[in-house]
C-alpha cells in the first residue's frame, strides 16, 4: 500500500509513498511550506485516509479551517492536537481538539497522540496522515536532544503503523548541525523554496537521486 500525493507534488518527482514514510519538509518562513503540508495530508481524504495535525504555531480552529479548505469541504477523520491555546487561555474541549499546555511538552503530545491514535482506530480509520507544524518552535522550549529522542519515538510509531508522517521544520531558524541531526530521523526531505513568488521543491532520500527544483502547480 502507499500514500497517493499526485497533483500535489510535481509527477514527475514523486507521486506517492510508501507506507510508514516520514518526511521532513524543510523550508524557510513565506515559502508555501505550509500549503503544502496540509496539501499532501488532503490528498488522502478522498481515499479515506484520516488526518492528524500537530500545531505548535497558531490555534486549533485556524489549522483545521485551513484544512477544511484544501480538502475543498468537510474533512472526514481530522484530529488536531494544539500546542499553544492552552498558554492563552484559548483552550476549549472539543471531541476533535485535544490540547498540550505547550510546545515544550513533549510528555504532554506524546500522550495526546497516543490517544488520538487509540480513537482512529476505533472509529475504523486504519491509514492516517499525520502533520507537524512545526518543530522549530518546539526548539525554543527544549534541546536538541531531547526532541531527537521524542522525535525517534513519535516517528517510529508512525512506521509502525504503517501511516504517512509529515514534519515541517524553517532551517534558517536553526544552525546546520541542528537541522543535519534532525533530518537523520526521516526517511527522506522535501525542500521548499519561494522564487519569484512561486513555491518550488526538491525531493531527495526516497527517489533514486536528490531531484532538480521543480514548480509546484498551485
Amino acid at each position: 500500500m502507499t500514500y497517493n500525493v499526485d497533483g500535489v507534488l510535481p509527477a514527475e518527482l514523486v507521486s506517492e509513498f510508501d507506507d510508514g514514510t516520514n518526511l521532513l519538509l524543510s523550508g524557510p518562513a513565506m515559502s508555501g511550506k505550509r500549503d503544502l503540508l496540509l496539501s499532501l495530508l488532503a490528498r488522502g481524504d478522498a481515499d479515506g485516509d484520516g488526518a492528524v495535525i500537530v500545531t505548535s504555531r497558531d490555534p486549533a480552529e485556524e489549522i483545521a479551517a485551513e484544512y477544511a479548505d484544501a480538502v475543498g469541504g468537510d474533512p472526514g477523520f481530522l484530529r488536531v492536537l494544539d500546542c499553544v491555546s492552552a498558554q492563552s487561555g484559548g483552550a476549549t474541549d472539543a471531541d476533535d481538539t485535544h490540547y498540550v499546555s505547550s510546545p515544550g511538552d513533549l510528555t504532554g503530545m506524546g500522550i495526546e497522540f497516543s490517544e488520538v491514535a487509540r480513537g482512529a482506530a476505533d472509529a475504523g480509520v486504519g491509514r492516517l496522515r499525520v502533520g507537524f507544524d512545526s518543530l522549530s518552535p518546539i526548539l525554543m522550549y527544549v534541546d536538541l536532544q531531547r526532541l531527537f529522542r521524542f522525535l525517534h519515538v513519535f516517528t517510529s510509531q508512525i512506521q509502525s503503523q504503517g501511516w504517512l508522517g509529515v514534519f515541517s521544520v524553517d532551517p534558517e531558524s536553526h544552525d546546520d548541525k541542528t537541522v543535519n541531526t534532525i533530518s537523520q530521523l526521516f526517511d527522506g526531505v522535501v525542500d521548499v523554496r519561494a522564487n519569484d513568488g512561486v513555491s518550488e521543491v526538491r525531493v531527495r532520500g526516497v527517489t533514486d537521486g536528490p531531484t532538480e527544483w521543480t514548480r509546484v502547480e498551485a
